[in-house]
């Protein structure tokens, strides 16, 4: 098990790791923004958003070379308020994001503006959640966010919030009203993927037993499965009878692998399971900014 540990961790943590999902994910979002996004004129939230904004109004180079360009203040700023680390992954995305778009040309022949937002949501949130899995993030607002959080624990979802606000009270000025309805279904749809990707990487489950055989079903579980296992004691409320309870994370591949190795110990156990969103440590890789 400890070998295991320290593998995750080091995997985690490795620069090849790292970049690899960075790349992954900023296909995903050049996808997005050249072969749905821009065609159909969706105004997507934060950097993307602005930049698409400004490449609009000017008329100028490319949207995603704008991108790349107001991204730069950021990076110079962050670099004294964020992890070094952190910036230079999040830097090595926003370029990859820029050079995966000059070479996108094809384009999705969808024709109705609802189908285009639901496609381009899905591809804008799973690329994000998958560069945010990582050391870094596909830049933009998402350096602020961090400084703001680390600071003076301004909450990442408030401030995002407040950032795409006023993204589209800037395009209300110049795109109709239709266009920015869609643009706001594709970003609600990539919010909820990017939930989704987030916890497909680390959505684990808590599982309480409870058992006046604890140290027996302990001794079973760290025998047959690869987690560890925290023994407590307690007392019944009602009986007074002592009892032993066991806490652990696990996941649905092996929950219930687990559950008939408690009952073949205890028919009469208590066994409590919860889903909880974040673990880090442990056993389980953790992530440092």
């Amino acid at each position: 098990m400890k070998l295991l540990q320290t593998y995750n961790r080091r995997l985690a943590e490795s620069v090849w790791w790292n970049l690899l999902w960075l790349t992954v994910g900023a296909f995903l979002m050049a996808l997005c923004m050249q072969t749905v996004a821009t065609p159909h004129n969706f105004v997507a939230g934060g950097m993307l958003g602005l930049s698409y904004l400004v490449w609009h109004w000017t008329g100028l180079l490319d949207l995603l070379v704008w991108y790349l360009l107001l991204s730069i203040p950021i990076w110079v700023w962050g670099w004294f308020f964020v992890g070094r680390r952190f910036l230079l992954y999040t830097a090595y995305g926003t370029i990859c994001i820029t050079l995966f778009g000059s070479f996108i040309t094809v384009q999705l022949p969808l024709q109705t503006e609802v189908y285009a937002a639901v496609i381009a949501g899905v591809l804008h949130g799973a690329g994000a959640g998958i560069m945010l899995r990582t050391m870094g993030s596909s830049g933009g607002t998402d350096i602020v966010a961090v400084v703001l959080k680390q600071h003076w624990n301004i909450p990442i979802g408030q401030f995002s919030f407040a950032v795409n606000a006023c993204v589209y009270l800037l395009a209300s000025f110049s795109l109709n009203l239709d266009l920015i309805v869609a643009s706001l279904l594709m970003m609600f749809i990539s919010a909820n993927t990017l939930e989704y990707v987030l916890g497909m990487f680390n959505r684990r489950k808590m599982v309480l037993i409870i058992s006046p055989m604890g140290e027996a079903i302990s001794e079973a579980i760290l025998l047959s499965e690869r987690f560890g296992v925290t023994l407590m004691r307690g007392k019944g409320a009602y009986s007074g009878t002592d009892r032993d309870i066991l806490l652990t994370v696990t996941n649905n591949v092996v929950l219930k692998r687990l559950e008939n190795l408690v009952f073949s110990i205890d028919p009469g156990a208590l066994f409590i399971v919860e889903n909880t969103f974040y673990v880090s440590g442990g056993q389980f890789a953790r992530r440092d900014r």
